[in-house]
């Protein structure tokens, strides 16, 4: 009675996914005792399928979680183990599209003033013992080797490291909101983009629109 009891309750709990990171396609697939306790079985559609394969179950990526056997409050029990079961299915969501934020680790929405977005964009871009000056309006980084400049907006630069925070917060995204890791006080996924303007567009890179842009010789 104690173990149809639990599946049943862990069946319940399934109907939720609510660990940060753990993907919103997330479903219980199986449960059973086993010798040494309870086998969870788990699927979510894969984010590298293509849209009109989603609903077969050759598009989803599976996992399994072994639960030692344990006594405790049916209900408590049962999401505990669900909760184990999303965290595991944050990790392999995660490493499969080589994502970065931080599984089981909650979002929390950030509106980056002027002051301290321009000053985290400044310690970031010296991180690497770089010479960064500011010059009429403009950042010089100087590595020994090559000058990369960039004309950024200050205001505009604040308002770029809180926008996509915002969306990530109202849901846009495949899974649960999860938080970023920040890098030299700035989130890491705005020093990738960073890197990779500079590395595919430099040495002037600019704030466009939203955007951050590769900028020709002599353009403003």
């Amino acid at each position: 009675m104690f173990v149809n009891a639990l599946l049943s309750a862990l069946a319940r709990a399934a109907a939720v996914v609510d660990i940060p990171g753990a993907p919103r396609s997330l479903r219980l697939d199986a449960a059973e005792v086993v010798d040494d306790g309870v086998r969870v079985r788990w699927s979510f559609l894969d984010p590298e399928g293509s849209v009109a394969a989603h609903d077969s179950d050759e598009r989803r990526v599976h996992g399994e979680l072994r639960i030692p056997s344990t006594r405790g409050a049916t209900d408590e029990l049962a999401r505990s183990w669900w909760a184990r079961a999303q965290l595991d299915a944050a990790y392999r969501y995660k490493q499969q599209i080589d994502a970065d934020w931080i599984p089981g680790k909650p979002f929390l929405p950030k509106v980056w003033t002027t002051e301290e977005a321009w000053q985290a964009l400044l310690t970031s871009l010296g991180s690497g013992g770089d010479d960064v000056r500011v010059e009429r309006g403009e950042i010089r980084v100087d590595d020994g080797t090559e000058v990369v400049t960039y004309r950024i907006d200050p205001d505009a630069w604040a308002a770029f490291l809180t926008g996509p925070d915002t969306g990530h917060a109202q849901g846009e995204t495949p899974i649960v909101p999860a938080a970023h890791p920040l890098v030299d006080g700035l989130p890491l996924w705005a020093v990738d983009e960073l890197n990779e303007v500079v590395g595919a567009f430099g040495p002037v890179v600019g704030l466009v629109a939203g955007q951050l842009v590769g900028i020709e010789a002599g353009e403003s």
